[in-house]
């Protein structure tokens, strides 16, 4: 793909010719409506591989925003299944994982999963499916983790706190304000801000990952910096204000810098600042972010803009030898790829990306 004005064209092309038949065909396990947890680098289902109830939230979230019908329908399968059965009939709690015939593996009721059912809920309900009760079902298991401030990680109030888990709750909240249009859902992706604002996000434009329980950040080697998530919040305070009208107040042009001063000398961006390992995720997220930029006007360096971040995704990445994969992690130092499959979870974030770059002034 060369950088040129069709470059979104080209990514779109791809998701729909290719990703997208790939993995609503190949990349359900058609024994159960599920989504494989991976494929290897040659198309093929890994079917010992144990799975992650979350992928299978985030994938039917994928097939939802697309056109196709069939594809839709798919997801919503794959939704309604995870709904029906994921939940454990004895605790009502919600697994994590499950091995290869959905026994369910662990009573981990995670926030970070449940938002992902949230949003994927929202992206349902505005494909015309009915989720009002799987909504309804969704928020009272997410009431068993309200705290003080924000949400638990588990009923065990495991620890560390993190952000991320409430970045993606603060997503699923405004997918569902978009539906819905009700206040309840404003008000949790509003509290979501309040943490970030108040407690992850530093002076200089840093994002802080870890806390203790009373939101204090940790420190030392307890500590991390993403710098994905930086520029998956600047995408989303970014669709949060386009949506409501309100500006979340987070300073975007500090938090833009701040992500560019983390790139490699390849241009992409690291799994975790100071470190030497990239995946693929993070660089989806500096495409989001750069869309973001451009159409607010900021003035962006070439190697900033969304036509060479694409280009880039797609020729270090994307490019691959089985039409609609991905190759998912490389070391920085020698451009060796170091991941043995392709995660399906990936989707999620190469789908957002390729729609943000729609309709995008080039």
């Amino acid at each position: 793909m060369t950088r040129t004005k069709n470059w979104a064209a080209v990514l779109y092309k791809w998701h729909t010719e290719h990703a997208l038949p790939l993995w609503s065909g190949i990349g359900i396990d058609p024994a159960t409506d599920t989504s494989w947890e991976a494929l290897d680098h040659n198309g093929a289902p890994l079917p010992l591989l144990n799975r992650r109830q979350r992928v299978q939230f985030r994938q039917a979230n994928v097939f939802a925003r697309t056109s196709d019908k069939e594809i839709q329908a798919r997801g919503w399968h794959m939704f309604r299944r995870t709904m029906d059965f994921g939940f454990d009939p004895n605790t009502g709690l919600f697994p994590t994982w499950t091995d290869a015939t959905l026994h369910h593996l662990d009573q981990t009721h995670d926030l970070y999963d449940l938002s992902f059912g949230l949003l994927a809920a929202a992206s349902l309900g505005q494909a015309g499916w009915d989720v009002a009760a799987d909504i309804t079902r969704l928020e009272q298991a997410l009431d068993l983790l309200q705290a003080p401030q924000g949400w638990h990680e588990t009923p065990t109030r495991r620890l560390p706190r993190r952000q991320n888990p409430h970045m993606h709750l603060f997503e699923a909240a405004v997918a569902l304000y978009a539906l819905t249009g009700a206040a309840s859902h404003r008000a949790i992706a509003q509290s979501c801000l309040d943490i970030i604002a108040t407690h992850a996000l530093q002076p200089d434009g840093t994002l802080l990952e870890f806390f203790d329980p009373d939101w204090v950040p940790l420190s030392g080697g307890a500590q991390a910096i993403e710098p994905g998530h930086l520029a998956e919040w600047i995408y989303l305070a970014d669709s949060f204000a386009r949506l409501t009208g309100t500006p979340t107040g987070l300073p975007l042009t500090q938090m833009w810098d701040t992500v560019l001063g983390h790139r490699l000398p390849s241009g992409f961006l690291p799994d975790i600042a100071g470190q030497t390992q990239r995946r693929l995720w993070p660089q989806t997220e500096l495409l989001k972010a750069a869309t973001v930029m451009q159409r607010a006007g900021h003035p962006l360096r070439p190697d900033a803009r969304p036509a060479h971040i694409a280009t880039a995704l797609w020729e270090g990445y994307m490019n691959t030898p089985v039409a609609g994969g991905w190759y998912d992690r490389f070391e920085e130092t020698t451009g060796q790829l170091i991941s043995d499959n392709m995660p399906t979870s990936s989707f999620y974030h190469i789908d957002l990306a390729i729609g943000a770059c729609r309709d995008l002034p080039d």
